[in-house]
């Protein structure tokens, strides 16, 4: 062991001082270089033009990463710094592009680095209203150099009255067969009013499309009415029981008939002494004969008039007197005047 120790002894002191020096500076570049490697970040710096750079810097601030490489970022550019392990780092640019949006007679300019028709206007400050539209479409991913228009879009509503015509209706009655070629003028005709609104969409100012949406009647009109001979045809609107037929001017099933004579009369409407009501189709009786809301059918003796079905609800001198056995109710005076004195067959049902 004491050789040995001997021996390495004399193999170290005849090594030169020369290359004792060497490799002490060897061994303290290594140690200033591994210290640097150390303090010193490694960044690769990017942009979306192309532009690339790998820098060694002790600067960890992306803006003095920046200015070391001299690939700055603009004042819409987005800047991306990511850090990986140790100190290895990437720093990347992403370049805005500018996209004209036309509003309101206006060009506003928006700066993107990406990003679609619904940002561009969030960034200008171009907002839609409940109608409005752009082109291209909100959803639609923007390029260098597109151009986003906004339209704006209103309805209007515009409301023209026009008059309605009055229609002719005829009324066929067996009360004219004394006069079967004369009419007679029950209602006068008059005029109605109508509303029509029509719906204009409107497009930045211009009309593009109209449509009617709505017609409304607001005053009806009242069409004139006619009164013409009708054979057979009945004066009371009035229908009879389910199962009753008339043939020849008869009822298929009555309890007694009367014949005597019928006068008319007109009055307002409303109640007849009864309580019930009075209209067409109502006649006045002797309720000691006739009693009050006996459904009755009507015709003259020799079949040319026909009153048809009606409701006993009123009273007279005349029928209490024994002068008449009906008193029939009829719309207008002109109509009680044409009716006059009948003789008639009163079916009671």
């Amino acid at each position: 062991m004491t050789k040995l120790i001997e021996h390495l002894r004399r193999r170290i002191a005849g090594i030169p001082a020369r290359a004792y020096a060497v490799a002490i500076s060897a061994a303290a570049l290594c140690c200033t270089l591994f210290s640097l490697y150390l303090a010193l970040n490694i960044v690769l710096v990017t942009d979306s033009d192309g532009n690339r750079q790998m820098l060694f810097t002790t600067a960890e601030d992306p803006q003095q990463i920046m200015e070391v490489s001299g690939i700055v970022a603009g004042e819409h550019d987005d800047v991306f710094y990511t850090e990986y392990n140790g100190n290895v780092a990437s720093l990347n640019i992403q370049r805005a592009f500018t996209v004209a949006v036309e509003a309101d007679g206006e060009t506003r300019t928006a700066y993107l680095t990406d990003g679609t028709v619904e940002q561009a206007l969030a960034q200008v400050g171009a907002a839609l209203g409940e109608h409005d539209y752009t082109e291209p479409s909100l959803n639609t991913s923007l390029t260098e150099g597109d151009t986003v228009t906004v339209h704006r879009v209103e309805y209007r509503d515009t409301v023209v009255q026009s008059e309605i015509e009055p229609g002719t209706v005829y009324q066929e009655t067996s009360l004219l067969y004394r006069r079967k070629n004369s009419s007679y003028v029950v209602q006068e005709g008059v005029p109605g009013l109508r509303e029509t609104t029509t719906r204009e969409r409107v497009v930045d100012g211009a009309v593009e499309s109209a449509e009617v949406i709505r017609v409304e009647d607001v005053v009806p009109a009242q069409d004139t009415i006619i009164m013409r001979y009708g054979a057979g045809a009945p004066v009371s609107p009035l229908e009879g029981p389910a199962g009753v037929t008339v043939e020849n001017g008869v009822p298929s099933s009555y309890r007694q008939v009367l014949t005597g004579r019928a006068t008319a009369y007109s009055a307002r409407r409303g109640r007849g002494s009864s309580g019930l009501g009075l209209y067409e189709g109502t006649v006045a009786v002797d309720p000691n004969v006739i009693p009050y809301g006996s459904l009755l059918y009507i015709t003259s003796t020799d079949g040319r008039f026909v009153y048809g079905y009606a409701i006993a609800t009123d009273t007279g001198s005349a029928m209490q007197q024994g002068h008449a056995l009906v008193d029939l109710f009829y719309d207008t005076f002109d109509e009680a005047y044409l009716s006059a004195v009948q003789s008639v067959n009163v079916y009671i049902l």
